[in-house]
């Protein structure tokens, strides 16, 4: 069902595979991208937070007194949507993670340097227990690896451990896997696809386009 090289986990289920060719497909509308791109975040995102923490707690059930898990109540978990094409993954993470702070990180692509640009982020100045957050980066695409390692530097200069911090992306390119992990080496990369590599200009081939503008209906 997976497979898991070091910190690169590379989702390998049917119904995943299936709906990535929907999105790489270029006749493929908006609605359906969109659809598509739903329905591989909720894969990704259910094997991507298997390191939240449980604590044990008392319930009763409709029968009997019994004990059962639940997320630690003391664990702080942040989704962190890349702007703005990671904002198609935030519904499907705050469907799944309803109590978990969404901050925003607005980060683009220079076209001539390929360099990472920040214009915004909600983050706070510092965290009241750095070691108990759990971050979840979610961008549709792993290209060149900038804008990844800019976005996750914002989280490890609040003191977040590395081990509690995991990059999710629909599709990624060997380059930008190496980079990240070159500078991160200990922030885990969940992954449907990795891609043969980049272009001249730093898309993803195959890859399925421009994901921001094809989920907003931007294409012109």
């Amino acid at each position: 069902m997976k497979s898991l090289v070091e910190n690169l986990l590379v989702i390998n289920h049917p119904v995943l595979q299936h709906n990535l060719t929907v999105l790489r497909n270029k006749n493929t509308s908006s609605e359906l991208f969109r659809n598509a791109a739903r329905r591989i975040a909720q894969i990704l995102l259910i094997n991507a937070t298997d390191n939240i923490p449980l604590e044990t707690v008392n319930i009763e059930t409709p029968l009997v007194q019994s004990k059962a898990n639940i997320i630690d109540t003391k664990a702080e978990v942040i989704i962190a949507p890349i702007l703005r094409a990671g904002l198609a993954f935030s519904g499907v993470a705050s469907d799944i993670l309803p109590t978990a702070r969404v901050h925003h990180v607005g980060l683009y692509r220079d076209e001539t340097t390929l360099k990472p640009v920040s214009y915004y982020n909600n983050l706070p100045d510092e965290l009241n227990n750095p070691d108990r957050t759990f971050v979840y980066l979610l961008d549709p695409m792993l290209a060149t690896g900038g804008s990844a390692v800019a976005a996750i530097k914002l989280f490890t200069d609040l003191n977040i451990p590395q081990g509690n911090i995991r990059f999710i992306c629909l599709i990624s390119a060997p380059e930008g896997i190496k980079k990240l992990q070159s500078v991160f080496s200990e922030v885990k990369i969940i992954t449907a696809c990795v891609d043969e590599k980049l272009n001249n200009i730093g898309y993803i081939l195959p890859g399925l386009g421009d994901a921001g503008d094809r989920t907003f209906n931007t294409v012109y």
